[in-house]
């Protein structure tokens, strides 16, 4: 590849970065400086200090805490809190017990966090712009939600096309938006620039000593200047570091900084024009078009949400603490374009509940708020784990950074603690249920697996009975899935049971994810005996399984047409008998029933597929 070539590419990169990754970053001067403005006081310091602590507030969580240092976390080029979590020793993962449990669960608080971001940050995104239209015409702005809500059942409508054709228009966009906040911004501080003064940190910490304890209320309001931060480390794999840390100092930064000294600037010269400062930076004859635009790039901050939701499904299937849910693939040439049917509809649902039951963007903040500062708490935390136990950072490296982060963080998670009430329930309910099924669906293939290691008959028993022959080989391939856990896949020690007879040629197919975003080694093969070969397909947590496929291409060949698949049907009793309480076998045996079949979910052939029922009881 040529320097040009190289270059070329990059730019095509940050192209990318600038419309996907800051869409919901580059949309929050719609309602961040609105919101903390209603709470910061009206008087010229108080306008300063809130813009400065906006400012530092980007500097210190965007620019330092996620593109400098967190996003050096990536687990080969992939980002996200999953990641971190794939990155931490295995002893984390799988502890049941004690501090590394808590660790754990605290990564799954934050998987469940971000997905009520994934519900809220349409919601929010899309209604704020809406509202823009009061300032075109009085009288408007009473159809926001209604018009919202449209746009929002359009958008969750088109999802099962896939996003390839809408990906395209995503970057000019996004690169027009910031450029036209940007220059709005500089058009208002053309009259008023002495609001360039707010960004100096004497001001913010001047607030913060004169404001004491009312500076926490405010700090919940400051936050949604830094919505989107985590999408910057999620989609890391998507465009690589470089590229997003070009977009964010060359374009979105000063943009995003521009537009919040414009939004000063603005109601330091009309402090009526606080009720809705964003729309009001727009000179006479441009409210309506600054109105469309901000609607085009809402749409593109919610489609990378619900784009990145659906990839921390898949994610969290493949790490094992979620169920098989359906997964489609929308583009036949790019893995990451993925549709998931449950995830759609269900965040589509709740994001149109929460429109029409809030009503203004206003109200929505106080549920957002709590979300973004849950995450990045629990970011920096899961940080602090990797870079300690899996980089061995020493803590004269590391603390420092920790610690501030913190602070920040801490400082924010306080503040927004006062709107569990006003709203930050909604999302700490939903995540909750997310959390729920993610500790029950792990703790139950956990017992799951202890369960089939207890009771797995194993080969010796097998070459015996051939021996005696009170075991018959018949002709043909049988394909067994088996859990790690097992030796003789349930289904063949049924079948052998019932039948007293086995396939002349057997394949033992177990599929282990790997923590690493995609498998780069092919299948593992064992012989256990003749005519009996163990299959280990390793794949990436950000793969689909396709059995099928592995076995065409590294083992069987044209055989694997003629193959055929058996599968264990397993029939939990849930009674407490065994050594899981009823009540959690129950549920775990609920989200087991509600789940993909295996069949589909590993892509196997549904005309060679032959499942055995098993009953469990664990």
């Amino acid at each position: 590849m040529t320097r040009a070539q190289g270059r070329t590419g990059t730019l095509a990169l940050t192209l990318g970065a600038t419309g996907v990754v800051f869409g919901d970053i580059g949309t929050s001067p719609l309602y961040a400086f609105k919101e903390s403005f209603a709470t910061s006081g009206r008087d010229l310091d108080d306008v300063f200090g809130l813009v400065s602590l906006i400012f530092w507030a980007l500097m210190i969580v965007v620019t330092i805490k996620y593109l400098l240092i967190v996003m050096r976390a990536d687990n080969h080029g992939e980002g996200g809190i999953l990641s971190l979590l794939a990155l931490m020793p295995r002893r984390i993962r799988e502890s049941s017990t004690g501090r590394e449990r808590l660790l754990f669960l605290l990564v799954l608080v934050g998987t469940a966090l971000l997905f009520g971001d994934g519900v809220l940050t349409p919601a929010i995104s899309v209604l704020s712009a809406t509202e823009g239209l009061e300032l075109v015409r009085p009288g408007l702005g009473a159809y926001a939600v209604e018009i919202a809500v449209v746009i929002l059942v359009l958008l969750f409508s088109v999802q099962s096309r896939g996003t390839h054709r809408i990906g395209q228009f995503f970057g000019p966009v996004m690169v027009l938006w910031f450029l036209v906040i940007a220059a709005l911004g500089v058009f208002r501080l053309a009259a008023r620039p002495d609001a360039l003064l707010a960004l100096s940190p004497s001001y913010a910490f001047g607030y913060i000593a004169s404001h004491g304890w009312v500076s926490l209320a405010v700090a919940s309001s400051v936050i949604l200047a830094v919505t989107g931060a985590e999408a910057l480390y999620a989609d890391m794999g998507h465009f690589g570091r470089r590229p997003i840390r070009l977009s964010w100092a060359l374009l979105v930064g000063p943009a995003l900084v521009l537009c919040y000294l414009g939004q000063a600037a603005l109601v330091l010269e009309n402090p009526e024009m606080a009720e809705n400062p964003f729309f009001g930076l727009a000179p006479d004859g441009g409210t309506l078009p600054l109105v469309i635009l901000a609607t085009a790039a809402t749409v593109v901050a919610s489609q990378a949400l619900i784009t990145g939701v659906f990839s921390l499904a898949r994610q969290g299937i493949q790490l094992g603490v979620l169920p098989r849910l359906s997964i489609k693939h929308t583009h036949a040439d790019h893995e990451g374009q993925i549709y998931v049917p449950f995830v759609n509809v269900t965040v589509g649902a709740l994001c149109i509940a929460v429109v029409v039951a809030f009503q203004s963007s206003s109200a929505l903040a106080h549920a957002y708020v709590l979300v973004i500062a849950g995450t990045m708490f629990i970011t920096t935390i899961a940080f602090h784990a990797v870079a300690s136990r899996t980089w061995g950072w020493p803590g004269y490296r590391l603390w420092p950074f920790t610690t501030l982060f913190l602070v920040v963080d801490f400082t924010f998670l306080v503040g927004t603690l006062s709107n569990l009430l006003r709203g930050g329930w909604v999302p700490v309910a939903f995540g909750a249920v997310v959390m729920l099924v993610m500790i029950g669906w792990s703790n139950g293939y956990r017992a799951l697996n202890n369960y089939m290691a207890r009771t797995a008959v194993h080969w010796p028993s097998i070459a015996e009975e051939l021996k005696h022959g009170s075991i018959t080989r018949v002709p043909g391939v049988g394909v067994y899935l088996a859990s790690p856990a097992e030796d003789v896949p349930a289904a063949l020690s049924s079948q052998i049971k019932v039948l007293h007879a086995m396939p002349a040629e057997v394949l033992v197919v177990t599929v282990r994810t790997v923590s690493i975003p995609v498998a780069d080694g092919p299948p593992e093969i064992i012989d256990v005996m003749k005519g009996v070969r163990r299959i280990v397909i390793p794949v990436g947590y950000m793969e689909t399984p396709d059995i099928p496929a592995a076995l065409r291409s590294s083992v069987l060949g044209k055989v694997e047409s003629v193959a055929t698949y058996y599968l264990s049907e397993r029939k939990f009793a849930g009674t407490d008998a065994g050594s899981v309480p009823e009540h959690r076998e129950k549920f775990f045996a609920f989200l087991h029933r509600n789940s993909q079949a295996p069949s589909q979910f590993f892509g196997l052939p549904s005309d060679r597929v032959i499942a055995i029922g098993t009953r469990i009881d664990l």
